[in-house]
This record gives structure tokens, C-alpha cells and sequence, in this order.
């Protein structure tokens, strides 16, 4: 009995032991265990109850990763959290939601209260204060001007010569109409008229534009604002703009704006126009319609030698007032008189010129604000010119010399003279049509040169050699 009891207490104390060895874990396990403790994986259980924050700072985290990845900075914080809108107060929202503005625009200071020359930009906690009847407000959209088709009812209102398409402006107007003040969104739109023309009697550039507001839900609508909305129009190096500023108190009816510009202002003129007075505006782009003065040559083929000549005649297209508008002509050879002509009402003035030894010449406008349409006038050798002449001396050195005893005399005194009567005639000393005033007399050709070198081998032989003569002292 004592002996079982005694084997008894030692299997207890034996159990004991090795519950504590269990119970303790390895000492050598530790350090390893704290080594690897973060790449321990989270508990399934811890997943399901994350937040929603949590989730979108992981997407965020894998979108940063990706770009990462390709070669790419990170986005932004912007680029994966966008600006809320400011929370605006049941009142506030009552009045924006009625002048048709966008919260998002309001807290972001695009939209302005304007008031003749006036704006005040329109915040959140202020906007049911401007909110009035009458109110006009501006909310910017883009920086530029974008191209649109026009509404039939706006291409019937154009004004004559005007462009069937537009521009509108990067604005959104908000404004009253009609008696019952209904609020409306209105649209911006420029229409080129006739562009930029030269106006000869002021020596300047003038034309211009026109500018409407549009209804942009109904763009048949005509009533009458209850505030007139005025336009700024900005034109640099102009002398005049009018008018300025323009006021419009009507919608869907188009108000001209003309522009006068005193120098040349090159293929295109930039003005900026601007529904908010405080704005620098959108670029508007006005061509520039050079007009076209034609050259033409009477004659495109004269003799050359300094013989002959031809008129040159301008005429010119494209002018508002083409009376006394001063005209440069310039060419490379021979001899134009004037250079410097004046048209007339019609737009058309004339020149002359003579031929010199070259082949051809070119006459063209100087002008650098005009297209000109040169002409071309070929030079042709003199042979003709000498040849009639020397004929006609010979036949009237023959008629005269008879009966005198030196007829090879006579014949050289003739075509001697002829040459000298001719060229005489050709650079301008036309006794002839003086003496002789009739309307029906030829005034050049060959025929011409023939007759005139006759009559001049008749009266210098007559003159220099006398019927009868001797041979002493000749």
C-alpha cells in the first residue's frame, strides 16, 4: 500500500513538470518570432470591418503603384479626389438654382454680379443677397472663343455681307426678361461682317463685327431685357471704336461694332471682346480685305530703244472710297511717268511708259496693304521703225534730189533726216498733229514713220542741198 502511493505522487509530479514545458515556448523561437511579426497576414475578420476611407486610400495607393510602375510619377491628389462644392444654404440654393448658375462655379469664383461697368464676384454666402430682380450675372467658361453653327432665326436677323457662322463667346450670361422677369441663360455670339476694308478717304482701315446674346433654350426668343448687358470690346492700335461699350438690351438681335485702324494691321486684326467688363475677353480674329488695284498696258508689246510707249491704267477693287487714294507704281525698266498716281472716284488712274534697251519690264503697285496685278510689257527691236524711216527718207530724198547733180548726196541728207523727224516724233516732238489738227490722223504705226521721214527728206534736201547746185564747196 505505502509502496503504490509512493509511485503515485511520483507520476504527478512528473505531469506537472510537463505541463510547464508545454506551456513555456522555446527560448531560442523568440527573437525569430519578433523578427517576422509584420509580415504576419491581417485576420479576414479585420478586413471585413475596415472603413470606407481605408478602401479608398488602398485604390488610391494602386492607382499611384500603376503609374509607378509604367515609368510615371504619381497623380496628384487632385487627380483621384475632386474639389467638393461649397454647401450652400437652402436660400442660396433657392437663388442659384433660379438664375440658372452652378454651385460648383459660385464656389470657385467664376460667376461675377455686373452692373454697368461694374462686376463683383459672387460667393457662396452672398449670391441670395445679389439675387435680385433684374440682376445680371457672368460665369466664365473658357478661356477662348469656340465656332458654332448659327439658329435659323439668328441667320435671318444677320445683317447683309455678314458670315453665316459665329463664335461664341466664353461666357454664360445669366439675365431677366420681359415683364414677368424671367430669368434666362443667355449666350455670346460674334459674327464677322465685312472684316477690315481700306477706306481711301480717311486713309484708314475700318469694318467690323456683330454681337448678339442668344437665348440657349430657346433661340427664337426676341423679348426685351430688364438690364441691358454691356459688351467691352478691347482693339489695340485702333483710333476708333464704336461704339464702346456696347450695350444690348434685347436678345437674339445683332448690334454692329465698328472698328477703325489707322496703320496697316497685316492678314488679320486680334480684338478682344469681354460680356464682363473686368475681364480681358476672348480673341476675336477680323480679317483684313486688301484691295486689288489691276495694272493693265494698253499696248503689251511697244518698240524698244527708248521708241516707244504705252498707258498704264489702274484700276482698282476693294476700296470703301477710292477717290484720292494715293498709289506707288514700280518697274524695272524703262521709264514710267508718274510713279506716284491718284485715283479717281471710280478708282481708276493712269501712268505712261517708254521702253529703254531692256527686253520687258514689270509694273506693279509698291503699296504693302494693297494685292496688285502686275503687267507686262515686252520691248521689241526697233528694226521696223528703222526701216520705215529709212524708206521714207529715201523716196522723199528721191523725190526732192531730182535735177540736182549730187543725187547720192541728197539720198544721205534724206535718210538723215528722216532718222532725226522720227526719233524726234517718237520721244514727243509731234509738230505734226499740231499742224495738222485733226481727230482722224494716225498717230503711230509704220506707216506713220514712213510718211514723217519722207516730209523730212523733202525739206532737208530742199534746205541743204539747192536745185542747181554746184559741185564748189561741197
Amino acid at each position: 500500500m505505502r509502496r503504490c502511493t509512493t509511485i503515485g505522487l511520483i507520476a504527478a509530479f512528473a505531469c506537472l513538470g510537463s505541463v510547464d514545458a508545454l506551456a513555456q515556448p522555446p527560448a531560442q523561437s523568440l527573437p525569430q518570432l519578433h523578427k517576422h511579426e509584420a509580415l504576419v497576414p491581417v485576420a479576414t475578420s479585420s478586413v471585413t470591418h475596415a472603413s470606407s476611407a481605408t478602401a479608398k486610400q488602398q485604390v488610391a495607393l494602386s492607382d499611384a503603384m500603376l503609374h509607378v510602375a509604367a515609368g510615371q510619377p504619381p497623380p496628384p491628389a487632385s487627380a483621384t479626389t475632386a474639389k467638393p462644392a461649397a454647401a450652400l444654404s437652402p436660400v442660396a440654393a433657392q437663388a442659384a438654382q433660379k438664375f440658372h448658375l452652378d454651385p460648383l462655379a459660385l464656389s470657385s469664383g467664376a460667376v461675377k454680379a455686373v452692373s454697368g461697368s461694374h462686376a463683383e464676384v459672387v460667393h457662396p454666402d452672398t449670391v441670395a443677397e445679389q439675387a435680385r430682380p433684374g440682376a445680371v450675372f457672368v460665369t466664365r467658361t473658357g478661356a477662348t472663343a469656340t465656332r458654332v453653327a448659327l439658329s435659323a432665326p439668328l441667320r435671318e436677323a444677320l445683317p447683309a455681307g455678314a458670315q453665316t457662322s459665329a463664335v461664341r463667346l466664353g461666357y454664360v450670361v445669366s439675365a431677366t426678361v420681359g415683364s414677368e422677369r424671367a430669368p434666362v441663360r443667355l449666350a455670346a455670339l460674334i459674327a464677322n461682317n465685312t472684316g477690315l476694308v481700306l477706306d481711301a478717304a480717311r486713309s484708314a482701315w475700318s469694318g467690323g463685327f456683330s454681337v448678339a446674346l442668344s437665348n440657349l433654350d430657346d433661340p427664337g426668343d426676341r423679348r426685351t431685357l430688364n438690364t441691358p448687358v454691356n459688351v467691352a470690346v478691347t482693339a489695340a492700335g485702333a483710333s476708333d471704336v464704336a461704339p464702346a461699350p456696347l450695350s444690348i438690351a434685347d436678345v437674339g438681335q445683332w448690334h454692329a461694332v465698328r472698328v477703325t485702324v489707322p496703320d496697316f494691321p497685316g492678314d488679320s486684326y486680334h480684338v478682344s471682346v469681354s460680356a464682363d467688363p473686368q475681364d480681358r475677353g476672348n480673341a476675336i480674329d477680323l480679317p483684313v480685305m486688301k484691295p486689288t488695284i489691276e495694272v493693265i498696258a494698253a499696248n503689251p508689246q511697244i518698240t524698244g530703244w527708248g521708241i516707244g510707249q504705252t498707258a498704264i491704267t489702274l484700276r482698282a477693287r476693294g476700296l470703301v472710297t477710292p477717290g484720292g487714294y494715293p498709289v506707288t507704281l514700280r518697274n524695272e525698266h524703262g521709264s514710267l511717268d508718274p510713279t506716284y498716281v491718284k485715283l479717281d472716284a471710280q478708282g481708276v488712274a493712269t501712268a505712261r511708259l517708254r521702253s529703254d534697251s531692256a527686253g520687258s519690264t514689270s509694273v506693279s503697285v509698291a503699296d504693302a496693304g494693297v494685292v496688285s496685278q502686275p503687267a507686262t510689257v515686252v520691248f521689241t527691236a526697233p528694226w521696223l521703225f528703222l526701216v520705215a524711216a529709212v524708206a521714207g527718207g529715201l523716196l522723199g530724198a528721191f523725190i526732192r534730189g531730182k535735177g540736182r547733180r549730187r543725187a547720192w548726196y541728197a539720198l544721205a541728207i534724206g535718210v538723215a533726216s528722216a532718222i532725226l523727224m522720227t526719233l524726234a516724233y517718237a520721244v514727243g516732238i509731234d509738230w505734226v498733229s499740231r499742224a495738222l489738227p485733226s481727230a482722224h490722223l494716225a498717230t503711230s504705226g509704220e506707216a506713220v514713220i514712213f510718211v514723217l521721214g519722207a516730209i523730212a527728206a523733202l525739206l532737208g534736201v530742199g534746205v541743204l542741198l539747192p536745185a542747181g547746185g554746184s559741185d564748189k564747196g561741197v
